[in-house]
């Protein structure tokens, strides 16, 4: 499942430039309490808030950008409606930006309008803990709109 949205993304952005009109953002890795205080980080309140580290993105990221939906790459159909807003964004340890420009990475903080859901657990957790794809998942916050437009691709691929 994984190529195949990897795929239909590919596609879309190529068509529409999808992933750069429209707001998307995607993520493998979450931080840690210790790994805030080592990048300086403000604190946050774990209730509501994750920083993601954010290797690259298509199209530029801006302070405020909201998302409503939240899905797994290797499972798009039981994606998760969820209000969530870019709160924080820095390039370099202990600075603060409006905006990331496109192909630049850094880190993101993610403040969620209710509690932080718990797909967010299929996140790498920490800097020292590895990538495993028996464990983690990759994860995309976007909008409906966005997220029907990846069903639709995937219903024509898999109806063929």
């Amino acid at each position: 499942m994984n190529k195949l949205v990897l795929e239909i993304l590919g596609k879309l952005n190529e068509k529409e430039n999808l992933l750069i009109k429209k707001p998307f953002l995607g993520a493998m890795s979450m931080l840690s309490n210790k790994d805030i205080s080592k990048y300086k980080l403000p604190k946050i309140d774990r209730n509501n808030y994750i920083y993601i580290m954010n290797t690259r993105n298509e199209g530029d990221l801006l302070l405020g950008e909201k998302y409503n939906v939240i899905f797994s790459i290797g499972n798009p159909k039981e994606y998760l409606k969820s209000d969530v807003e870019v709160d924080y964004l820095s390039m370099n340890e202990d600075d603060n930006i409006k905006l990331m420009p496109d192909g630049k990475g850094g880190f993101v903080g993610l403040k969620f309008k209710n509690e932080v859901p718990e797909i967010t657990k299929f996140l790498k957790q920490n800097d020292d803990e590895q990538f495993d794809n028996n464990i983690h998942s990759f994860l995309f916050f976007t909008t409906q709109e966005v997220m029907n437009k990846i069903l639709d691709e995937l219903d024509k691929v898999e109806n063929v």
